[in-house]
């Protein structure tokens, strides 16, 4: 039987997952290099003087680090939401989109 949550999970990951693979990774690394780089601009700003050791192309350094993590992020979203989707089709015994 699945619930409420589990129905509302696979609703919303088919809906985002509908379209290629590289327009979900696009949309979603873009949103988490955002996070990422304003958490991490502001935890350094705060923290510690790498701002005024760093010098001026420490902003495209904390950018590069961004696009990383946002891609990273992304990928592991993507992977544990399809190991989910599959977990609770194949206990639901049914077929596979």
């Amino acid at each position: 039987m699945i619930t409420n949550t589990e129905r509302h999970f696979i609703n919303n990951w088919l809906e985002q997952k509908s379209g290629p693979r590289w327009k979900y990774y696009l949309q979603f690394t873009m949103a988490w290099t955002v996070v990422s780089f304003l958490v991490i601009f502001f935890l350094s700003k705060l923290f510690t003087s790498a701002w005024e050791t760093a010098g001026e192309n420490f902003i495209f350094f904390l950018i590069g680090i961004s696009i990383v993590i946002g891609f990273f992020s992304t990928h592991f979203t993507y992977m544990l939401s399809e190991k989910r989707y599959k977990k609770i089709m194949k206990r639901e015994g049914k077929e596979l989109n």
